[in-house]
């Protein structure tokens, strides 16, 4: 990580020769052009939060590129000039006020395209022609409809869709066959059901003057989590304040409504209550406090992985415990199922455990569904998507036990 002036210190004396990797901090006037002399070698660049609205012509000059990062920047056409790169195959354009998507600004190695929180009301028709296309983040945006050409897709994973404008289901997604982790919620489609969730949230509200708040537990890509006390009875609960209107996978609107209508489940982690007046003026839940020895069953994907999550190179279970999860994880889905809840995001990473017993619960509603507005047909559509991510999850447990 380096501020521009570093950034030309360090090429001066060689430092950087053969780089593959550069992220840039800082407000940049414009674009760096000193980066072409890595072009033989840099793979991945992050110009994140610097600024920028646009890219040079010439861009392309960076041939060796595959990833690319610049979120948080002043775009409002995502550069035509991207589809230019050979390799490219990962581009994250999240919150940067883009409205337009050019058919030529779409590479054609096309893997990952991370587009969340901006003003895009229309994808290129020629999306589909991205047969490598395996996530496609574009939560927060204008969307109405989705080109025809998406079923092409036949690689595509992990679509998420909430906060858009969509009426009705669209119904190419029913037509992909590898489709699995589907976010939909904050859209017109599910609206009606959300609301009147949360509408009932007051009779289900702990006041925080009732609560005393202890120390931090836990930051995570939409909130921070404290643990507490309640006061009036001494109970220990966590406390999760969400920090974000919106993040890749939705509203916390959403996935309070989405935890709501589960309701609780001894293997679901779902919330108790609201609390009222939330802290620091953000959305603020009860959840159960779990004990100390809970811990992730895997890490997110990666960017290599992609879609998979990454375990931890030591991890072994054996068979009957891989099956004690499997059978804990797949008896809570079927709860979410039959209180018409896609939960969206089922993965090991979502999973908490305890290594020594084998107890798992299930969490995370940030990518959750509620399907009671849907016909019925396509409701039992969209849960056979989480029976894939089951099996996809058994294949993964198999994998690493003993």
């Amino acid at each position: 990580m380096w501020t521009v002036s570093e950034f030309h210190r360090q090429l001066e004396q060689g430092a950087l020769a053969g780089a593959r990797e550069i992220k840039l901090v800082g407000a940049l006037a414009e674009f760096p052009r000193a980066l072409y002399q890595l072009a033989d070698s840099l793979e991945v660049l992050d110009l994140s939060s610097t600024g920028l609205s646009s890219l040079p012509d010439d861009f392309a000059r960076l041939h060796r590129l595959r990833v690319l990062f610049a979120s948080h920047n002043r775009f409002t056409t995502l550069p035509s000039v991207l589809g230019q790169l050979p390799e490219l195959e990962m581009l994250g354009f999240k919150a940067c006020c883009i409205h337009t998507v050019p058919p030529e600004s779409l590479p054609p190695r096309l893997r990952w395209l991370i587009l969340t929180n901006n003003q895009i009301a229309a994808l290129p028709a020629t999306l589909g022609e991205r047969p490598r296309l395996q996530k496609l983040m574009l939560a927060g945006n204008q969307l109405e409809s989705l080109p025809d050409s998406l079923v092409q897709c036949s690689r595509l994973e992990l679509l998420r869709l909430a906060g858009n404008r969509l009426q009705a289901l669209p119904p190419q997604l029913l037509q992909l066959p590898r489709l699995v982790w589907l976010a939909l919620a904050g859209n017109p489609l599910t609206q009606k059901s959300e609301q009147e969730m949360l509408a009932g949230t007051a009779k289900a509200s702990i006041f925080s003057s009732d609560l005393e708040v202890h120390e931090l537990l836990g930051r995570g890509a939409s909130g921070h989590v404290y643990r507490a006390t309640r006061c009036s009875d001494q109970q220990s609960l966590a406390l999760k304040v969400f920090q974000q209107a919106h993040s890749s996978d939705g509203a916390p609107e959403s996935e309070l409504a989405a935890g709501l209508a589960a309701g609780q489940h001894p293997q679901l982690l779902t919330p108790l209550a609201t609390v009222l007046p939330p802290l620091q003026g953000a959305l603020t839940i009860a959840l159960p406090l779990l004990p100390a020895t809970m811990q992730p069953l895997a890490s997110p994907p990666s960017r290599r992985s992609c879609t998979r999550d990454v375990y931890a190179p030591g991890l072994q279970l054996s068979p009957a415990m891989a099956q004690h999860i499997l059978a804990q994880i797949s008896a809570a889905v079927r709860h979410l199922h039959l209180h018409g809840v896609l939960h969206g995001d089922l993965y090991a990473h979502n999973i908490l455990w305890d290594p020594a017993s084998g107890n798992a619960l299930l969490g995370d509603f940030g990518a959750a569904t509620l399907l009671s507005d849907l016909p019925p047909s396509q409701a039992q559509a969209l849960m056979q998507l989480e029976r894939r991510a089951l099996d996809i999850l058994r294949d993964e447990l198999y994998a690493v036990a003993r």
